[in-house]
């Protein structure tokens, strides 16, 4: 579980103004740029429920999965992609237990930083508040975005929407297109999608047939992104 405690010397007195700024921001990989990579295979884990993470940690390529287990069930609480920060609600005083981290994707990398030296660099560079919460508002976002298509969503509409909004993030866009490589599988789409495996062969057959994406084991295009998150019922973000 998580508890956050926003104290109010958590940001810089000049925080505000820069909300305001419309000029593209600094991202926190900045922070980030001195640090070896760390290359993981698909399923080794980046730390686990047993330790209080004492790092954050920036995803540079591939995907990390955040779980937890109860009854030795494994329950998704998280996914992050290229960009993204893993932990980085510690700067804002949450303690993040009971969760383990690993590598859904093959060669998976990231950069690390001990979460008082991060702290330390982010102060000294307050430009970069922004994109911090832009990190903890995205998920925020993703946990709402999946309780709301568990709900509102046929299990069909939910692997289409998590495959429309993966590759427009992860993927590269190519004229109208989006391509991804490499693909997740469809046991891993089930999963984030909280359906089995059949289910996504299934809808993503039917894709193809109907040519708004085509797959390979070694690659995934969308070629109608606009038709793909209109069939799945929900609009872009």
């Amino acid at each position: 579980m998580m508890t956050a405690n926003l104290k109010s010397d958590a940001f810089p007195s000049s925080f505000p103004s820069l909300i305001s700024n419309n000029l593209k921001r600094p991202d926190c990989a900045a922070l980030f740029e001195d640090q070896p990579e760390i290359t993981l295979k698909k399923g080794e884990i980046l730390f686990n429920e047993s330790n209080t993470p004492g790092s954050v940690y920036l995803v540079t390529n591939g995907m990390i999965k955040l779980f937890s287990l109860h009854n030795d069930k494994e329950m998704l609480e998280d996914y992050f992609q290229k960009g993204d920060l893993i932990n980085c609600e510690v700067v804002l005083g949450a303690l993040p237990t009971g969760r383990s981290a690993a590598a859904m994707t093959q060669l998976t990398r990231v950069k690390k930083l001990p979460v008082n030296v991060f702290r330390r660099r982010l102060q000294a560079q307050p430009e970069l508040y922004p994109d911090l919460l832009d990190n903890v508002s995205d998920a925020l976002r993703r946990t709402r975005q999946r309780l709301r298509g568990m709900n509102l969503l046929s299990s069909q509409q939910r692997v289409m929407y998590f495959l429309a909004l993966h590759v427009k993030k992860a993927g590269r866009r190519v004229g109208f297109e989006y391509v991804l490589k490499p693909p997740l599988t469809h046991l891993e789409i089930g999963h984030i999608a909280g359906v089995g495996r059949q289910t996504v062969t299934t809808v993503m057959n039917e894709l193809r047939r109907n040519r708004i994406i085509h797959f390979t084991r070694q690659y995934l295009i969308v070629r109608d992104m606009d038709r793909l998150f209109e069939l799945s019922g929900m609009k872009e973000i």
